[in-house]
């Protein structure tokens, strides 16, 4: 039974290094890895707005500007209470 206690600290060694490596390598990159994922994202979504604003450019005419506020204001979901 001598033999069992003898390989209790080479199996804590290595018990310690399975769980310590992965939860050293999460505690120490996630920052970088959330940065790089949130700059890919607005990458993406200065991509789509460019091509968005290229294609509103070309499609939409010239409108009064009346039209435009009152526009902005159904967006913006305030055109209901402006008759109150």
């Amino acid at each position: 039974m001598g033999w069992f206690w003898l390989n209790m600290p080479l199996a804590l060694f290595f018990f310690g290094c399975w769980v310590g490596i992965p939860l050293w390598l999460t505690l120490t990159r996630w920052h970088a890895e959330i940065t790089a994922k949130h700059a890919e994202i607005a990458a993406a979504q200065g991509e789509i707005a460019a091509a968005q604003g290229e294609i509103a450019a070309r499609a939409v005419p010239a409108q009064p500007a009346a039209a435009v506020a009152q526009e902005t204001l159904a967006v913006a979901g305030v055109a209901g209470q402006l008759g109150r």
